[in-house]
């Protein structure tokens, strides 16, 4: 029984049974709050919002040589603003 409890609260599922709350819904073991995309890992620390970032289409231009990157004046802007002046 108390080795049950243990084991369910490390990896609910794993020996075959799961073991469930009072509503009849399984309980959320350790794993299952670190893995996955809605874990801990990847929503809480990866996934952090960065100041001074955007996110685009990478497109040729015909004016641009190979050496160069385009971007767009509104966002040019916006985002280097602090940095030029």
């Amino acid at each position: 029984m108390l080795q049950e409890s243990v084991d369910a609260l490390f990896d609910n599922g794993r020996r075959g049974r799961v073991i469930t709350g009072t509503n009849k819904r399984p309980l959320k073991s350790l794993s299952d709050m670190l893995k996955g995309k809605q874990g801990r890992f990847r929503q809480n620390l990866l996934g952090k919002r960065v100041d001074f970032s955007g996110r685009s289409v990478i497109v040729t231009g015909p004016e641009l040589k190979l050496h160069q990157c385009g971007l767009p004046k509104k966002w040019h802007w916006s985002s280097l603003s602090l940095h030029l002046f």
